[in-house]
């Protein structure tokens, strides 16, 4: 009877340590379509399992000691059934705790464990936040495994280390005005909103291009930090090589040019780029199309907005046209 009573207590301390975290109560478990990508026992038998590499660590630590009835089994992330599920729900996956001063966006960022929400659980002092698993089971030499592995680059059961994408630079429209900014804006002269805008003859028109880029966490910067900053007008919707090009001035980043964003004026939004010319050097009544071409750091080539592949409508948004 003695045995029974100390079992009940222990199966209900560990539902009550869990149920923060269940969020299903079905029996069958939900499924996980990274449990589909599963290695051949060709490739897994042709890997020795190194106690210290992700194959290792699933098999000796994640597995046993997390993906236990009722934890990270399926019914919650990260999943660690499979080391297809446990990989991919850990690499760059976004955290849904997080501590009070919000500083982690992903539970494992390769080659970073201050920013790694896994190397924080793992780790933690905190009383109240708890380190995992359950009870701390652990052991000091298991956590220096892991810790190693994320410092390593976090490589995956093949060896090779995930990279974030950097997304190359995007817009959000321009404007045009007659002669600068306190003069009549032009771009809304247009017959409809995706129409090309009607510019009058022989007048000094200021053109703002609204840009801005992301780091590879997704974290909005903008663009005055962005170079090569051209802008070409041609005749031929998808020819920009002979063209002239106009050097785009830059706004400081304390300075940007408070505009509207194109499509709601009332949302006001910084533009750094811009550059003038004069509508008699284009003959009238024929279309103009316009090209900008930015650099950022993470990529060799400047990226053109709009480009080759850009919808037609888009090409068609940014041209003009001479009364």
């Amino acid at each position: 009877m003695k045995r029974i009573y100390i079992l009940t207590i222990v199966s209900l301390l560990v539902a009550v340590s869990c149920k923060k975290e269940v969020v299903r109560n079905e029996p069958d478990l939900p499924f996980n379509p990274f449990d589909t990508l599963t290695f051949s026992e060709e490739v897994l038998e042709t890997i020795e399992i190194d106690s210290s590499s992700f194959l290792g660590l699933h098999t000796y630590i994640l597995k046993p000691t997390c993906a236990v009835p009722g934890c990270h089994d399926g019914n919650f992330e990260p999943d660690f059934r499979t080391i297809q599920s446990s990989y991919n729900t850990l690499l760059y996956a976004p955290v849904v705790k997080n501590d009070l001063a919000g500083t982690f966006t992903y539970r494992v960022v390769p080659g970073d464990t201050a920013l790694s929400w896994l190397h924080e659980r793992i780790t933690t002092d905190d009383e109240i936040l708890g380190r995992m698993p359950l009870y701390d089971t652990l052991y000091p030499h298991e956590r220096a495994k892991i810790t190693q592995w994320i410092l390593d680059g976090a490589p995956d059961v093949m060896g090779i280390s995930p990279i974030l994408p950097n997304y190359q630079p995007v817009t959000y429209g321009f404007l045009a005005y007659e002669n600068d900014t306190s003069g009549i804006r032009l771009d809304e002269n247009r017959a409809d909103l995706m129409s090309p805008i009607a510019l009058p003859p022989d007048t000094e028109v200021e053109i703002w291009f609204g840009v801005y880029d992301t780091d590879e966490f997704g974290t909005f910067m903008p663009s005055y930090n962005l170079t090569y900053n051209k802008a070409r007008i041609s005749k031929e919707p998808f020819f920009f090589t002979d063209p002239v090009e106009y050097d785009m001035e830059v706004e400081p980043a304390a300075t940007p040019f408070m505009g509207p964003l194109y499509w709601d004026p009332l949302i006001p939004i910084p533009y750094y780029q811009h550059f003038t010319f004069n509508t008699g050097d284009y003959d009238p009544e024929t279309f103009y199309f316009l090209r900008f071409y930015v650099k950022d750091a993470d990529h060799d080539q400047p990226t053109e907005i709009p480009n080759q592949g850009s919808p037609l409508y888009w090409i068609t948004l940014f041209s003009f046209y001479v009364e």
